[in-house]
């Protein structure tokens, strides 16, 4: 009998980060296919694999259930407990991933196998464990360029939510900003034209001026100016200056008229690279999936994602009906050091996904 917490143990001893996919996706893959999962096996680099397994006809409108198998990296002299421990200490599991998100990756996979032990299910499943997540969805973007995959259905990711349900994270849209100047001495800024002044121009109007897009549940678009840099030292002007802008898109409002929106800020000194560009995800709450899974959870819904996940590329990309995220890890939780997941939360996660798979046909 599959052991959920005992899979999340050897998933998160694995080094995922940044790399090494393969090992898990392998780890999980022979357990589905033990089970009478068909798999498929999509590589964008080497060691970097994305599992996709289906169980029972997935060709019209299966049920997607999603989780990423990569990581963060970790510095091991700051944790208590060894980040690639698995250690088990006052109900809590310990270690990079047990929240984010590899207690919902083994919940998800247990879940799966207990179902497929009772024969073909009504419904097609179709799983999707993702490599390169964390920096940007490189892995699902490379699965759907590159596999014709079956779509229509509905889609649950097991992101870490505290086993709450929600319906929809914002986007992301990432720009590089960059303007040219003449280098001066730094006694004669008149001689010169400095790289950095449009773009701290730009920064300013980013910081006091509210960008368009305004969703009823997800809040308004947001910009952050995360990296600036130009000049080389103190007494010259500086001829060249960058700056990195994070924004977060909500529905209704497309990254190209933002785009345009910016360019408009910036004027024509300043030159905007698009860096990524990841899609807002929005669902209604009284959809079937999250109407059951609410239901099944039996918590109060949680406020939609402040981060971007692989549902900016699949939701689209499968035509999904509608997006839910339900997974046993604890969102403050991502990322942080000495990170941990609750046991009775990760069991609780396998039983919620197994009812779900049982009554949603």
């Amino acid at each position: 009998m599959i052991d959920v917490v005992e899979l999340t143990r050897e998933l998160v001893r694995l080094d995922t980060a940044g790399a090494g996919e393969e090992h898990a996706a392998l780890l999980v893959g022979a357990i589905l296919e033990s089970a009478g999962a068909r798999l498929e096996y999509d590589t964008f680099a080497p060691g970097r694999s994305t599992l996709v397994a289906h169980a029972g006809d997935t060709s019209d409108s299966p049920l997607v259930l999603s989780g990423h198998l990569d990581t963060v990296p970790a510095d091991p002299a700051l944790w208590v407990h060894g980040p690639l421990s698995a250690d088990i200490a006052n109900g809590r599991l310990y270690g990079r991933g047990s929240s984010d998100m590899k207690s919902g990756v083994a919940a998800l996979v247990t879940a799966l196998v207990r179902h497929l032990k009772r024969g073909v299910p009504a419904r097609g499943v179709m799983l999707i464990l993702s490599a390169a997540e964390e920096t940007g969805c490189e892995g699902v973007q490379h699965l759907v360029d590159h596999l014709s995959l079956p779509g229509g259905g509905p889609m649950l990711i097991a992101e870490p939510t505290s086993n709450r349900v929600t319906t929809g994270h914002k986007g992301a849209f990432w720009l590089r900003a960059s303007a040219t100047g003449v280098s001066a001495h730094g006694s004669r800024p008149d001689l010169g034209v400095s790289a950095i002044t449009p773009l701290a121009r730009l920064a300013v109007r980013l910081a006091e001026e509210v960008l368009p897009g305004v969703h009823p549940v997800m809040g308004g678009t947001t910009a952050n100016v995360g990296t600036f840099s130009g000049g080389i030292q103190t007494n010259l002007v500086p001829d060249t200056a960058s700056m990195t802008i994070d924004i977060r898109l909500v529905p209704g409002i497309s990254s190209a008229e933002i785009l345009a929106h910016v360019q408009a800020l910036a004027g024509p000194e300043v030159a905007l690279q698009v860096l990524l560009d990841r899609a807002p995800v929005y669902s209604e709450p009284h959809a079937p999936l999250a109407a059951l899974a609410r239901e099944i959870a039996g918590t109060e819904p949680r406020s939609p994602l402040s981060y971007f996940t692989d549902a900016s590329v699949l939701s689209e990309a499968l035509g999904c009906t509608e997006t839910v995220f339900l997974g046993p890890g604890n969102p403050d939780a991502a990322h942080t050091t000495n990170e941990s997941c609750p046991i009775e939360r990760i069991e609780r996660a396998a039983e919620m996904y197994e009812e779900i798979l049982a009554r949603f046909v």
